[in-house]
């Protein structure tokens, strides 16, 4: 990078927070693969208390056990229920987090973009002057071998 681009600073800055949105996104991502974790692990207990639920009505359990077993099922539906919240919540994490590095990476990319604008602007000084340098040289050269014809 040319010592004279002064937004190298502000690349680097952005460069990071693109690096921090991405971090934010792997911690995101793992939230929702916990989430939806979460969801399954519900959904199993929930069955299995329906099982429970129906086996005791299969053989006739007294109601006292019914009651115990339809509580049950109450409470592992309003667990997945709650998983499912956590889920959406987690869902809506992630999509703000892969939002917040897109445009991590968009600013990113605006800077860099200008750093290449201007280390082509320098690039093209610079053959500009080496042009006029030889030139000048030819000319020198050339007004050199005039007068040397002319004498």
């Amino acid at each position: 990078m040319s010592r004279r681009f002064r937004l190298g600073v502000v690349l680097r800055l952005r460069e990071m927070a693109e690096e921090t949105a991405r971090i934010d996104l792997g911690h995101a991502l793992e939230g929702h693969r916990r989430a939806v974790l979460s969801v399954e692990v519900a959904e199993g207990a929930a069955g299995a208390e329906m099982r429970w639920f129906s086996d005791l009505q299969r053989v006739g359990a007294d109601a006292g056990q019914l009651q115990s077993a339809a509580s049950a099922v109450a409470a592992a539906q309003r667990g997945i229920a709650a998983a499912q919240e956590k889920l959406a919540a987690a869902t809506k994490a992630l999509f703000e987090a892969r939002r917040s590095l897109a445009e991590a990476s968009r600013q990113r990319e605006v800077v860099e973009r200008l750093r290449d604008r201007y280390t082509a602007a320098e690039r093209r000084e610079a053959e500009r002057l080496d042009i006029v340098n030889m030139a000048e040289i030819a000319s020198t050269q050339h007004a050199m071998r005039a007068l040397r014809e002319r004498q």
